[in-house]
């Protein structure tokens, strides 16, 4: 009796409770969603922090600070939106037929990680004893010039691999708990890689 006439003082409260009604959410999926938006939230928290340090530096600097400006607006945006993307998918009911969508997110990640790391592979190098010149030969003590060692199939090998991996491996329902540490792992790793290289040490 008493939830009937709780419904019938507060109506609007109760529809808008309703309707619309979530979309129930797979296991894989909600676990694939919380890494996925975990993870880019974590990364961006400390791109906010070193931005933040970018924008507000006076002497020195080693990134100008309209860029260290621009990079706070962009990342925050981007973690306010996981954050908002993790409150609702904890509102979806979780069933065993729900979706799995998220398992892209994780398959994103993955393989923008290995992207990112793949950036930190040098594209040429010179044999033991030589020495690498801004203009990209190879030289000695005598001055003697000699062609690079091309690498840069290395980075191509990475991301092919990265690619099939994600879109193959990474989606697999079943192995959602192994795969998603794995894409989280890889996903923070490279972007804080790429942080301390483009900011940190700039």
């Amino acid at each position: 009796m008493m939830r009937m006439e709780l419904r019938e003082r507060h109506p609007r409260r109760e529809r808008r409770r309703r309707w619309p009604p979530p979309t129930p959410i797979s296991p894989a999926g909600m676990v694939a969603g919380l890494t996925t938006t975990g993870c880019v939230v974590a990364s961006g928290i400390v791109w906010l922090v070193f931005s933040y340090r970018a924008f507000a530096c006076t002497a020195d600097c080693a990134i100008p600070p309209p860029l260290g400006g621009l990079l706070v607006v962009v990342v925050g945006a981007i973690v306010a939106i996981m954050v908002w993307l993790a409150i609702s998918i904890l509102q979806q009911p979780v069933e065993s037929s729900g979706s799995s969508g998220w398992l892209w997110g994780l398959s994103v990640i993955f393989g923008l990680g290995i992207a990112l790391g793949a950036m930190t592979l040098p594209s040429v190098s010179c044999p033991p004893g030589q020495y690498l010149s801004v203009f990209r030969f190879c030289y000695i003590a005598n001055d003697d010039r000699f062609p690079v060692i091309d690498k840069r199939w290395m980075k191509d090998v990475a991301d092919v691999a990265g690619v099939v991996v994600a879109l193959t491996l990474i989606r697999w329902r079943r192995l959602v708990f192994v795969t998603a540490p794995i894409a989280g792992a890889v996903w923070l790793v490279g972007s804080l890689d790429l942080l301390v290289r483009r900011i940190v040490q700039a």
